[in-house]
């Protein structure tokens, strides 16, 4: 636990005042595309591929002509790009801050032919439209005219909300790694956000990190090691703005996209060991699958009627 509370202090010392936000930003993005530089593609953005491909062979959740909206892209726009190696999809790529990485994107998508010629099931006339996209990708001098060539468009929406976006203007919705850092206190609206933009019959399709992110620094902590804490002990001694993230489990993730008005098709989640810790009475109504449960693939849909 001792690493466990000194990343903690230390990130709570990075999100004291807005120097030392944008100072972590940077220091973060250039450790980060130096570390994306030369390493392989993570064995989980792998899983998310197959996902997608699984999704769109049970329920056929996206479709040539489809409008994609990828929620939190990050560095590497990942969902809606590796969508449109197999579909031809126009995506929108929102995000709250522009953290996004050219040259990792091309690391990243130069392995992808060797990825999925090897580990990835597909047919081959999916085979040579992912190696025409792949090149294109790679032959692309900007990400500007990476968007012009595939129909992308690149949003920032400072405020973190979907306010702006069109009623019934998407086909699908994906994120992967993002809605755990959406603030609690907003997550009701967010989520209603993502009825409101979908097309009936849409699809929102969903990778939640619930686990620890803080177990990422030191093992010795339980991976659902936040459990032990109340929300006041929590936002005074854990809690920070540059890696928030906002402990919301299993059931109430069920609970915000059943009010919303959408219905799920398919959960394929993750979960692990999590110790013999005592779990704060905050969390006390948590059954095993809550406290257990580390990553949250959900998938739902748009009502027709």
């Amino acid at each position: 636990m001792i690493k466990y509370a000194i990343t903690a202090m230390g990130l709570k010392l990075f999100s004291s005042c807005s120097i030392m936000r944008r100072l972590y930003r940077f220091l973060g993005n250039t450790y980060g595309m130096k570390k994306r530089l030369h390493g392989d593609i993570p064995s989980y953005y792998i899983d998310r591929i197959k996902r997608i491909l699984h999704l769109c062979s049970e329920y056929n959740v996206i479709k040539d002509g489809d409008k994609i909206l990828e929620i939190g892209t990050g560095w590497l726009h990942w969902e809606a790009l590796t969508a449109k190696l197999f579909f031809d999809v126009e995506a929108t790529l929102y995000d709250v801050w522009d953290n996004r990485q050219f040259d990792a994107l091309k690391h990243y998508f130069s392995q992808l032919d060797y990825v999925l010629d090897h580990k990835i099931d597909i047919s081959d006339a999916q085979r040579r439209r992912v190696h025409t996209i792949i090149k294109q990708i790679l032959a692309s001098d900007s990400l500007d005219t990476l968007y012009k060539q595939l129909g992308f468009q690149y949003v920032i929406e400072n405020n973190g909300t979907l306010g702006k976006l069109p009623d019934q203007s998407f086909d699908v919705i994906v994120s992967g790694g993002v809605l755990e850092h959406v603030n609690r206190d907003i997550l009701g609206t967010f989520i209603h956000d993502f009825y409101r933009v979908l097309r009936p019959g849409g699809y929102s399709i969903h990778s939640i990190n619930i686990g620890d992110h803080l177990y990422a620094y030191d093992k010795n902590a339980s991976p659902k090691e936040y459990l032990r804490f109340s929300d006041n002990t929590w936002k005074v001694l854990f809690e920070n703005q540059v890696q928030y993230f906002n402990r919301v489990q299993r059931s109430e993730w069920f609970s915000l996209f059943d009010k919303a008005g959408l219905k799920i098709i398919e959960e394929d989640s993750e979960y692990s060991e999590t110790g013999s810790f005592k779990v704060h009475k905050t969390f006390a109504h948590l059954d095993k699958a809550d406290i257990n449960c580390t990553l949250l693939n959900i998938s739902h849909q748009r009502p027709t009627g």
